[in-house]
């Protein structure tokens, strides 16, 4: 399986083209024959820690096929106040050819968010 890191940041950003902007979040193209593209199946990990206390953190993961107009694809990926750190997942079938994601909140003492996508 191939991992690609499609968010790490501090703080949330209130669109994904600001996302983008600030490198808070990056494209990846799995297909462009970095990954397997059939059967195409991701597996989307939401990984956030906090210096002290509890975390949370709401992620929603987007799709393109020009990596430019992007619509969100599946629920939101959310983690609940908890002891740092905290996991969540998602996993998804459709064939889009750019991936990224949005950590649209993420609260607690010295927080961080990690989203990778596996191929």
């Amino acid at each position: 399986m191939t991992a690609y890191v499609l968010a790490k940041t501090l703080a949330s950003d209130a669109t994904i083209a600001a996302a983008l902007a600030n490198s808070h979040s990056q494209a990846v193209n799995p297909s462009a024959g970095q990954a397997p593209t059939n059967p195409q199946t991701q597996t989307f990990e939401v990984v956030a820690t906090t210096t002290s206390g509890n975390v949370t953190a709401t992620v929603q993961v987007y799709a393109s096929n020009d990596g430019v107009n992007w619509v969100a694809y599946g629920s939101p990926i959310t983690i609940a106040s908890g002891a740092s750190p905290q996991i969540g997942s998602g996993t998804g079938a459709s064939p889009w050819q750019w991936y990224t994601a949005l950590v649209s909140a993420l609260t607690g003492t010295g927080a961080q968010c990690t989203v990778t996508m596996g191929v």
